[in-house]
């Protein structure tokens, strides 16, 4: 039985010396596979930063054009509330023969049928945010211009443009 285990003994250190040498990774084979991991770790951090950042912007966008809505709804409620009959008679002439403009007047004014007030983002004042500019170059059409500072960082300036035709004109017989 002798020459038996001497065999398998002789074997046994043949198999774990051989493979000590080749068990583990070299240091080449760790510094790549480190490489590697840093470059998807970095890809992926990028790509949540980009998808953070976009839902950022898009909920501050999705704020200003709701807060433009807003106030165009009440443009046109307020054109709608001003008709031909509640125009002063001394002023039916002149609104008239210059619809658009006696529109603006009376969506200016701060207090009567026509006043709108500035755009508001949830309840506070957003007149640093958005711009409203009403034009009457057309005496049939009032331009409303809404002009903000885009949430996004590549682009810069917007522009939102409303006309609105008064009501009341369909009413005047000159």
């Amino acid at each position: 039985m002798k020459p038996y285990c001497h065999l398998i003994t002789k074997t046994l250190k043949a198999k774990s010396s051989h493979m000590s040498v080749n068990s583990g990774f070299t240091l080449v084979e760790t510094l790549v596979a480190g490489c590697i991991f840093l470059v998807v770790l970095v890809a992926v951090s990028r790509i949540s930063i980009l998808s953070i950042t976009s839902g950022r912007n898009r909920v501050e966008r999705d704020r200003i054009e709701a807060a433009i809505q807003n106030d165009i709804q009440m443009l046109q409620q307020a054109d709608t509330k001003l008709t031909f009959d509640s125009i002063p008679t001394n002023e039916k002439k002149y609104a008239c023969l210059n619809p658009a403009n006696y529109l603006k007047e009376q969506l200016s004014q701060d207090s009567g049928v026509g006043s709108v007030q500035e755009p508001l983002m949830n309840g506070n004042k957003a007149s640093f945010l958005i711009n409203k500019h009403m034009k009457a170059n057309n005496p049939r059409i009032l331009v409303v211009i809404y002009s903000f500072l885009a949430p996004e960082n590549s682009i810069k300036n917007e522009k939102r443009i409303f006309e609105l035709n008064p009501n009341f004109y369909n009413e005047c017989i000159l």
